[in-house]
């Protein structure tokens, strides 16, 4: 089962992506992120790196701030720009785009930071050497989803996500962990409830 929601467009990515962040990107999104000692940055084995490994401290549970079990934006072949992989069920979009931004692409991403000062036992993709922290991302991409009236935008200025649905955007995007997907569960219950 599950709810799918179609993406239409891509936002641009300003200087292009260069071919380790295509690769690295590529692979971080064809994979299951999954709470793991390793930390949020090693993409596993097997089909879509779902091997049962022993460091996995639960495959059903992203880790690390990750708002979900899947990221499904990826970069074109000339890293000019990322869109959805065309993958079924990508829930948390505007989340996904914030952490992708906020992690490995702009100025002072988090990762450029962590670099400096690794973490002990932490993954460390041998493509982080090349990235270059330098980059601008900027558009809309449409989102439509199975209910008549779950129709909305996300929206990337200037490294910043938001989305805008029935004329009103949403405040910028900054927490994208999986806690947030929580609360906001949460609180659909308890208003279901009233």
């Amino acid at each position: 089962m599950g709810y799918n929601t179609d993406f239409r467009g891509a936002v641009a990515v300003v200087p292009p992506l260069n071919r380790h962040e295509i690769a690295y990107l590529r692979r971080f999104a064809g994979t299951r992120r999954m709470d793991r000692d390793l930390g949020p940055y090693y993409c596993g084995t097997g089909f879509r790196g779902q091997d049962e490994e022993p460091d996995i401290r639960d495959y059903n549970k992203p880790g690390f701030e990750q708002p979900g079990l899947w990221c499904k934006w990826e970069p074109t072949d000339d890293g000019g720009r990322i869109q959805w992989n065309q993958i079924e069920k990508f829930y948390d979009g505007e989340l996904w785009m914030a952490y992708l931004v906020r992690n490995f692409l702009m100025p002072d991403a988090l990762l450029a930071e962590e670099l400096k000062s690794r973490v002990e036992g932490r993954y460390y993709a041998p493509e982080f050497a090349h990235f270059t922290f330098d980059h601008l991302v900027n558009g809309v991409i449409d989102a439509e989803g199975e209910e008549e009236d779950d129709v909305w935008q996300l929206i990337v200025t200037d490294n910043v996500v938001t989305t805008r649905a029935d004329g009103e955007e949403s405040a910028p995007i900054t927490d994208t962990a999986w806690g947030v997907y929580l609360r906001a569960e949460a609180e659909l219950t308890a208003s279901d409830e009233l």
